[in-house]
């Protein structure tokens, strides 16, 4: 046989093989990652089913086009709606999302009859359930987020994690952009004295010094009263919001709690200057408090509130 006939017989072959060669791409592993709490968590394989334990980790997720591996969620997940309407199909059907508890009370059977090949938890501390699922032999990566650059760090880590390395640092860079666009508007405005109410029962609880939402008002071009007691137990006295008084009361406890609710409690809520101009507005509790992609969204939904006009500027 001749060059020349050996090379037409081969050559359908080469190309086969160079085609399939240049098709698939290698899957990129993450190999050793430290979680947030600093443990070490080791990846030989891209995880295909995936358990979230808290609304944030979720979101992520969901941002980074990974909800096909999603399987189950706790029960205060709820965004996007996939998720909803995901969750409420029947068991057995093509892509259910199982609801297996919350943080304070994990279905650990549930979780296991799952299989998940990745559980993300949520905590900054090391939550009980997380050596008793990792005692039946599941990885669990613990995030616990509490700051902005915090959360862009666990969404590159969720990229790395996942293989998806490019849209995750797409999407913290766009999150930046935006926030830079945000704070270049807020940074020399006038700041409204503003109290965030996340609880009023057993005492009126606020956001507290170096919390998560006390860092988005200020953001949103805000003075927090609630920087003056610690976030670990950010339990103030009417007395304390009488001598700060706020300008502006932001109900994170919105809709159990209304502005009718405030104006009528009497007394010395009265004498708020707040009260007094009627300055009290609802807010949505998850778009503030949920540590995850949507943190522009959250510092939006305040400065639409404490900064209308700036609001109205980057809405245009």
């Amino acid at each position: 046989m001749n060059f020349k006939k050996l090379l037409g017989l081969m050559l359908p072959i080469i190309l086969l093989v160079v085609s399939i060669t240049a098709c698939a791409t290698p899957v990129a592993v993450a190999g050793d990652i430290n979680d947030d709490l600093g443990r070490t968590l080791t990846f030989d394989t891209v995880p295909e089913k995936i358990v979230s334990l808290a609304p944030s980790n979720t979101e992520i997720l969901f941002a980074l086009g990974l909800g096909d591996n999603v399987v189950g969620v706790s029960d205060f997940c709820n965004y996007p709606e996939e998720v909803n309407t995901r969750s409420a199909l029947e068991d057995g059907a093509d892509g259910k999302i199982a609801r297996v508890g919350n943080a304070f009370a994990v279905n650990i059977e549930a979780i296991t009859a799952l299989e998940p090949d990745l559980v993300i938890a949520f905590g900054y501390n090391l939550p009980a359930y997380v050596e008793q699922l990792e005692g039946l032999g599941l990885t669990v990566m613990v995030l616990g987020p509490e700051s902005i650059d915090d959360i862009m760090a666990d969404i590159e880590l969720v990229g790395t994690i996942m293989d998806v390395t490019k849209t995750a640092e797409e999407l913290t860079a766009q999150l930046r952009a935006d926030l830079a666009t945000i704070t270049a508007k807020t940074a020399l405005v006038s700041r409204p004295t503003v109290f965030c109410e996340t609880g009023y029962g057993g005492g009126i609880w606020t956001t507290g010094s170096g919390s998560f939402v006390s860092n988005l008002i200020m953001l949103a071009g805000g003075t927090d009263v609630g920087v003056g007691v610690s976030k670990n137990n950010p339990n103030v006295s009417l007395e304390y919001l009488v001598a700060a008084d706020s300008e502006m009361i932001i109900l994170a406890d919105a809709p159990w709690v209304t502005a009718s609710d405030v104006k009528a409690r009497g007394g010395a809520w009265d004498n708020l200057a707040a009260v007094q101009n009627d300055k009290i507005y609802d807010i949505d509790a998850d778009i503030i408090s949920r540590n995850g992609p949507r943190v522009v969204e959250g510092i939006m939904a305040m400065l639409e509130i404490i900064h209308p006009d700036i609001y109205a500027e980057l809405q245009n």
